[in-house]
């Protein structure tokens, strides 16, 4: 059964741009996954760990008959092949992050994967371009819309749109 799915990117070292495009292009050519909608990319500045690079974020809506678990492999997979170093420590700097924020039907807890994932009420990098492509989007065992969640979060961070830079 296809489900609808969204996942966010991150990356704040080496060439960001390209890292995210090619994440979501590795996501796109699998047979069980289809990009659907890419927002726009942003600038954020770190949320945690201030001592770091800022982000560039976006959020990819898929269509996908992926399990959430199956997905978590190939995110990781995605991560791997883009060079990040498996064993790292929280909210430290990253080539490429890729976090299963939602499923529409399925609401999963395991030790190593919740869905929805728990921390996305309170992070404007998430919520801002999530609302650019679905602001409806209700968010399981939170029972609100993305844009509703936008407008309550906590979060006081930068999160500007990103110009991308041109080729020379």
């Amino acid at each position: 059964m296809n489900e609808i799915a969204f996942i966010g990117l991150g990356s704040n070292i080496g060439d960001r741009e390209t890292n995210i495009f090619s994440a979501i292009a590795a996501l796109d050519v699998r047979n069980e996954i289809n990009v659907k909608k890419t927002a726009s990319i942003y600038e954020t500045e770190p949320l945690y760990n201030k001592k770091q690079p800022a982000f560039l974020n976006t959020v990819v809506e898929i269509e996908t008959i992926l399990s959430p678990e199956e997905m978590l492999q190939v995110c990781k997979g995605i991560e791997l092949m883009l060079g990040r170093k498996q064993i790292e420590k929280k909210n430290e700097p990253r080539v490429i992050d890729l976090d299963i924020l939602a499923f529409e039907t399925i609401s999963i807890k395991l030790s190593d994967l919740n869905v929805p994932h728990p921390q996305l009420f309170a992070r404007k990098f998430v919520l801002v371009p999530w609302s650019e492509i679905n602001p409806d989007f209700i968010v399981q065992d939170f029972g609100q819309s993305i844009s509703t969640l936008l407008k309550i979060c906590p979060d006081t961070s930068l999160v500007n749109i990103h110009t991308l830079e041109k080729s020379a």
